[in-house]
């Protein structure tokens, strides 16, 4: 920090560790070329920003972009798209600094101000709001979830702790046996699997989770009968679910970061 302003070089790290982003600051704007990967060390892609103009990005961790914003000194000034992992754009706004506007609007200040970036690309087709668009992106989030390298199924990972140290961490739960009685309830109350999604580890082999998948069946009751138990869950703090309201989704994510 400067005078309370960023200077330096600014990194952020992935929960197992490994170094997930580098982006060079000057006097509180990006200043250089910023870097970002994955959990496993590869190189997801770089960008350069100039006193904090440039075009800032992030990507999923199969490589697709997922985040695309035109800046100008520190300000959203151009064009902005969010993709899914799967490639489909479901966001795409041009801002005036900081300002939403429609492309005409956008223009016409470019031609004015010659400092303003020229929209790139042409327009692209977001997925249109509704239910079914909802279905798709939680639908994508959760096969994203089940493509991580360290997944497990509840019970076995929380029973096979109780066995053999190091203990494993679930969430805000203070006690594995607290953990472990929830998931139970899950079941009892009708749930297919219940899945410890992205597993990561301490240097002393402790293991840690802040999620759980539960796979949901096509039985109504049993499918109230589960939020019901969510809905104990998130009334203790313990974490959030996704998504708040059943929209014929296959898994609930019970986020507890």
């Amino acid at each position: 920090m400067r005078s309370g302003c960023r200077h330096g070089i600014a990194h952020t790290w992935h929960k197992n560790g490994v170094l997930a982003s580098e982006e060079p600051y000057q006097n509180g704007l990006p200043h250089g070329v910023c870097r970002r990967w994955d959990e496993a060390g590869r190189l997801l892609g770089k960008y350069r920003m100039v006193h904090g103009t440039g075009v800032q990005r992030i990507w999923h961790d199969n490589g697709q972009l997922q985040v695309e914003v035109s800046m100008v000194r520190g300000q959203f000034c151009g064009g902005s798209r969010v993709w899914l992992r799967d490639g489909n754009l479901i966001s795409e706004r041009i801002y005036l600094f900081g300002r939403i506007v429609t492309a005409k609007e956008y223009r016409a200040a470019a031609a004015e101000n010659p400092e303003l970036p020229r929209l790139r690309g042409r327009r692209g087709m977001p997925l249109a709001n509704g239910r079914s668009t909802q279905k798709h992106i939680h639908r994508v989030f959760v096969a994203g979830l089940l493509k991580k390298r360290h997944c497990c199924e509840a019970q076995e990972w929380l029973h096979r702790a109780a066995k053999h140290a190091p203990a494993h961490s679930l969430g805000r739960f203070k006690r594995q046996a607290d953990a472990a009685k929830f998931v139970q309830r899950l079941y009892r109350a009708g749930a297919v699997q219940v899945i410890v999604p992205d597993i990561y580890r301490s240097k002393a082999g402790e293991e840690f989770a802040d999620g759980l998948l539960v796979r949901l069946p096509k039985d109504q009751g049993a499918r109230k009968s589960i939020r019901v138990v969510c809905a104990r869950f998130r009334t203790r703090r313990l974490g959030a679910v996704e998504p708040d309201q059943d929209i014929g989704e296959s898994n609930l994510y019970l986020s507890m970061a």
